[in-house]
């Protein structure tokens, strides 16, 4: 629900934790976008706020949804860091212009099966996502949070909330 909130914090807080897993687990590929200067809201914007169903292959969402009805937001973190380390070899020899490219067209060509068992060799555990929430609950009460531009945030929203409205789960948007 705090995804969908006007100020987004929820979004803000899911990025966060999403960028510092990426530092943790894929180092190379988060120097390498940092030198590029991608931003990590660019990639992950649209695949974490609707849980990956607005690009990728209805079999990987499926797959997805599947197992964040019993784990929540670990597979969600688990298969972004799949995805990542998949598309890395490439990523690592592209800039700027051609990572967002690449990423564009690779979300569609991903297979499920094969992207949800490297994601079950990935050794993300609860207390990694733990730690790096109460990191940024730290940050944010100390107000050292940085913000993310929201525009992209709110074109999103709405098709967020059509997404999960269409799936019988009625709206999480905040009125």
């Amino acid at each position: 629900r705090e995804l969908f909130v006007r100020d987004m914090a929820g979004t803000q807080e899911v990025l966060y934790v999403a960028e510092r897993l990426i530092e943790q687990f894929l180092p190379r590929l988060f120097d390498h976008f940092q030198l590029q200067n991608v931003q990590m809201s660019m990639i992950l914007t649209p695949w974490l706020m609707t849980i990956y169903t607005r690009n990728f292959p209805f079999e990987l969402v499926l797959r997805v949804w599947d197992s964040f009805l019993v784990e929540g937001w670990k597979v969600v973190y688990r298969t972004m860091l799949a995805l990542l380390e998949h598309a890395q070899p490439a990523l690592l020899q592209l800039e700027f212009e051609e990572i967002i490219m690449y990423l564009r067209e690779f979300t569609s060509t991903v297979g499920g099966p094969n992207i949800m068992m490297a994601s079950l060799k990935i050794s993300l555990r609860r207390k990694h996502i733990l730690k790096y929430v109460a990191e940024w609950k730290g940050l944010s009460e100390k107000g050292e949070t940085r913000k993310v531009d929201t525009g992209v945030f709110n074109r999103l929203n709405t098709r967020g909330s059509e997404v999960v409205s269409s799936m019988g789960f009625g709206s999480f948007v905040d009125t």
